[in-house]
């Protein structure tokens, strides 16, 4: 403490000098910093303006491949193999220009050093790549080994390298979550059915233990993106003692075949697609699984199949315990195929839960008249208000009002007249009088005059005295007063 004192002066200009030299340095490093992202974007720039169009004719083959490559190979300095990367893959490249990407980036030898990275050998070149990549010293030095992993594993994937495979499969187990996920997707571009058990053992180990760095979305979209053909490598999964296992087997297979139906308007699974075995085990198996979840998905699967079983079993799962396994199995049922079956699915109408209700109507929507037919008569028949409203909603979300009014107009059976009495009642009245209105059809406002113009709905009555007053058809005109003058004796009564 004397010596500070007594050296005070000396001490507060040390001081001074070192936070003076720190700033410096500081200042320095950000203008050397600057400088070098400058000199950076300058040589980038340059070489788009340069090579750019010779990349571009190449890709869509205006120019002769060997013209253009060795026109590229004149790219020479420390940073040349990041610059052709950029010049290469800074747009992905369509399916048509993939080919030619690939041939150009094996010829100049990027895929070499691709390959390199992701296998974690980093040599000079590696060094000097990085160093010539824009991040930050700091972050150069921290992540090198996790950025260009995870970059060679993309790249390789944009130019679907299938030779890379074993690589990128080997990268799912990665100690970086990123790295992994990469190559994942890489894998899921490049389609390399040797790649696939080691995707489905990745995601075993994954369900079976929560804690791995690997997304299960990730592992999952990558299954999924093959080829149907490879749905009965799945096999054993559905039949895993793990209950995630089986649902997440079934739940790939299922969208691998919804993908195909979307497809293929008359889209069904036989043996020819799916191997006798894959829908053995579907049918007696997975429908009657443990797991709720997995019954659910095997639904949709299941009405695909050309077995004369995929019917009953899929009347079976309408009864399932569990509100959503009925869901599924309803909207399983939303084929033509099952147009039979719409009394089966008229009883959802009631269920107990209203996913499944609604889900009943639009299904038996589906179905065209015959649907319709069997919703007006549970309209009519049921007691049950909230499957009424149900109805009611389904009727007027998919359309079917303006169809109503039509038949209504036109037809002598009371039906009609009787179910839109009950959309009146249920207030249900909004998208009749918006059909009404829009419609020049003079037999069909007179004939919904006469049966609903004293109906108490406040929306009818407000339509009834709007047409009093400015109906330009007298006899219309007359006929709404009647209404309304009908309307308030029964009032009064």
């Amino acid at each position: 403490m004397p010596f500070l004192i007594e050296h005070i002066t000396e001490v507060v200009l040390s001081i001074v000098v070192i936070v003076l030299l720190g700033t410096g340095a500081l200042v320095a490093m950000a203008l050397g910093r600057r400088q070098r992202r400058e000199r950076y974007f300058e040589r980038l720039d340059d070489l788009r303006q340069r090579f750019g169009p010779i990349v571009a004719a190449l890709l869509s083959r205006k120019i002769e491949y060997e013209r253009g490559l060795e026109a590229l190979k004149g790219i020479t300095g420390i940073d040349r193999l990041y610059f052709l990367e950029q010049l290469l893959l800074e747009k992905t490249p369509t399916v048509a220009q993939v080919p030619v990407a690939r041939q150009l980036s094996e010829d100049l030898g990027l895929v070499k050093v691709w390959q390199s990275h992701l296998s974690g050998k980093f040599d000079i070149a590696s060094l000097h790549d990085a160093l010539a990549r824009p991040e930050g010293i700091l972050q150069r030095v921290g992540r090198l080994n996790f950025i260009l992993k995870a970059k060679s594993a993309e790249n390789l994937g944009v130019i679907r390298h299938q030779p890379s495979w074993p690589l990128l499969a080997k990268a799912l187990t990665d100690p970086h979550p990123d790295v992994q996920s990469v190559a994942a997707r890489a894998l899921a571009a490049i389609g390399e059915t040797e790649s696939f058990p080691a995707l489905l053992a990745r995601l075993h180990d994954i369900l079976i233990h929560p804690s791995s760095t690997l997304s299960l979305r990730s592992i999952k979209s990558a299954l999924v993106s093959f080829p149907l053909k490879e749905a009965p490598r799945l096999m054993l999964s559905l039949q895993h003692e793990h209950p995630r296992v089986r649902f997440m087997a079934v739940d790939i297979i299922r969208e691998m075949v919804e993908r195909e139906a979307a497809l293929n308007e008359d889209f069904v699974l036989d043996a020819s697609i799916f191997g006798p075995e894959l829908g053995e085990v579907l049918l007696t198996h997975c429908c009657f699984d443990d797991n709720g979840d997995v019954r659910a998905r095997a639904a949709p699967i299941i009405s695909y199949l050309s077995d004369v079983r995929a019917t009953p079993v899929l009347l079976t799962l309408l009864d399932d315990p569990q509100w959503f396994v009925r869901l599924h199995a309803v909207r399983a049922l939303a084929k033509r195929k099952f147009m039979s079956q719409s009394e089966q699915i008229s009883q959802r109408l009631t269920d107990s839960h209203w996913l499944v209700r609604e889900a009943a109507a639009q299904t038996l929507l589906v179905f065209g008249r015959t649907g319709v037919g069997q919703l007006a008569t549970h309209l009519l028949n049921t007691q049950d208000r909230y499957s009424r409203e149900q109805i009611a909603d389904e009727m007027q979300r998919t359309g079917l009002i303006p169809t109503l009014l039509t038949q209504y107009a036109t037809s002598t059976d009371k039906r009609e007249t009787q179910v839109l009495g009950q959309l009146a009642d249920l207030g249900k009245t909004s998208y009749m009088l918006a059909t009404l209105i829009s419609s020049s059809d003079r037999t069909l406002r007179k004939k919904f005059l006469t049966d609903f113009g004293s109906h108490p709905d406040p929306k009818i009555s407000a339509w009834v005295r709007k047409i009093a007053t400015l109906e330009p058809d007298t006899e219309i005109r007359s006929l709404a007063i009647k209404m309304i003058g009908k309307s308030m004796d029964e009032t009064e009564a």
